[in-house]
């Protein structure tokens, strides 16, 4: 997503994992908003050397260690890069902390590194990617990365270890490099047609590497120095000759014992294998089928001509009939979500986009409940710590969020934000211990910070804060040099 680069020009907020900073240029000033779930919310602006920007990004200290808010605060950065010039920025207080000059054209991609005091630059046509230490001004060379996004490379969380794609000539090597240095701790070469991605597994443990739809179910698991542990080739007594191959992977959270146990493969053909860690077989397989008796099935309906909606129960033939498969794009699971206990996964199957299904994954898996709406899921995103989702779809209408949580019932609130012709909108959670549930939502011209709560029987979105293409850089702020 593209920074705005002038007046008028679409707002697209960047956003901190967190969702407690926001970021976005207005004109020729870098525009940085804090504490934005608060009264004391803040505004600061510094000038940019160079624009247009094309790539705008908050380090991301998910998986860096388990610091506090406090400790992260000094530690922020934001990479902002342009055809020539890449700039890190510390946020508190903002202003520049190092340039990358001289950049070769043609760049692919900008990032982080293993920490915020390294940026990663993919050069073009994948020849190699770099690495530059702001804190030793030394930089590192790996030639010949498979991709230039995020599927392509990884850090082991914790102990940062790099895990990366590379496609030399004919086949797929999988290399794992030590933090800072990038000395080789191991080279593998892959069995794989055309390898589509590598993840961690967020207890650091595995690395899971899965090939091209073409080459039917294939996942490589390698343990953390990149030895090959097991080879993932589909449930056993089930018939492959139809195999249509992966669509994506997803590991679930940690444990409170601090380990991962499951890890969700993605299917074409819109089926769900949940591989169990101790062995990596498949344990189940979900599917994106309504069935007979199938319990706690919502459906959207509107209530007024005024746009108001609500979930409502429904049956499951009902659910069925209101859900047409979608043609087009061949099928596949579209969107995988562990809850954050792990206890529930969310998915999106392509050929019904308009349906989340939500599954109960303790003791035998099972369908716990289905969301079905009137368009397509755009998106769809657990909070942090507590099992509430949120869902975002398509809307041609005004502007509309769609809350569910296994306690209660599944909610629909407005969001009174600044309408987007495209029926396109993004949301992202803030997690912020001193107010809950609080959420962003909006469009490219403006977003709106806030929560939902219960309102004369019904439920309204109450703002906290509001950013706009019209009005954020004149409500506050300095413009530094």
């Amino acid at each position: 997503m593209d920074a705005s680069t002038g007046p008028g020009a679409p707002l697209n907020l960047h956003f901190s994992e967190d969702g407690l900073y926001a970021a976005h240029v207005g004109g020729k000033a870098l525009v940085v908003h804090s504490n934005v779930a608060s009264e004391s919310k803040e505004v600061q602006l510094a000038r940019l050397k160079e624009i247009p920007v094309k790539s705008l990004k908050f380090f991301n200290f998910g998986n860096a260690s388990g610091l506090s808010h406090d400790e992260i605060a000094p530690r922020r950065r934001i990479l902002s890069a342009n055809d020539s010039r890449i700039s890190v920025w510390q946020v508190n207080p903002l202003g520049i902390f190092a340039d990358i000059e001289s950049i070769e054209p043609g760049t692919l991609a900008v990032d982080f590194g293993c920490d915020e005091n390294e940026v990663l630059v993919f050069h073009a046509w994948n020849t190699k990617m770099s690495i530059h230490s702001l804190d030793t001004g030394r930089s590192s060379v790996i030639k010949t990365p498979k991709f230039a996004h995020h599927l392509g490379f990884g850090y082991r969380p914790k102990t940062r270890q790099l895990a990366i794609l590379l496609k030399p000539d004919t086949s797929d090597l999988l290399t794992v490099h030590e933090p800072r240095s990038y000395e080789l701790v191991n080279r593998a070469v892959l069995s794989t047609i055309d390898a589509q991605g590598l993840k961690w597994s967020p207890d650091g443990k595995w690395i899971a590497v899965w090939d091209a739809a073409s080459a039917g179910t294939k996942v490589l698991i390698f343990t953390a120095d990149g030895q090959l542990f097991r080879t993932y080739t589909g449930p056993s007594g089930v018939d492959d000759t139809f195999d249509l191959g992966i669509k994506q992977i997803e590991w679930s959270p940690a444990s409170d014992q601090g380990t991962c146990q499951t890890l969700a493969v993605g299917k074409v053909n819109g089926n769900i294998d949940l591989l169990r860690t101790r062995t990596f077989s498949s344990a189940t397989t979900l599917s994106h089928v309504f069935q007979a008796d199938q319990q706690c099935i919502w459906r959207e309906r509107y209530t007024s001509a005024a746009g108001d909606a609500e979930y409502a129960e429904t049956s499951s033939s009902s659910a069925f009939n209101m859900s047409p498969e979608t043609a087009g794009p061949p099928r596949g699971v579209l969107t995988m979500a562990f809850s954050p206990d792990g206890r529930l996964l969310a998915s999106v199957d392509t050929s019904r986009q308009n349906v989340v299904w939500i599954w109960s994954l303790e003791s035998t898996p099972r369908l716990a409940s289905a969301l079905v709406h009137e368009q397509p899921v755009r998106q769809i995103a657990w909070h942090a710590s507590t099992p509430q989702l949120l869902i975002n779809t398509m809307s041609n209408g005004l502007p509309t969020i769609r809350w569910w949580s296994p306690q209660d019932h599944p909610v629909i609130a407005q969001v009174p934000v600044q309408r987007n012709e495209s029926g396109k909108y993004d949301m992202k959670w803030a997690i912020d211990s001193n107010v809950d549930s609080v959420f962003w939502f909006g469009s490219s011209e403006e977003h709106v910070i806030g929560y939902l709560s219960a309102q004369n029987g019904g439920v309204e979105f109450e703002v906290l804060n509001l950013v706009s293409s019209k009005s954020s850089v004149a409500h506050g702020g300095s413009l530094g040099r």
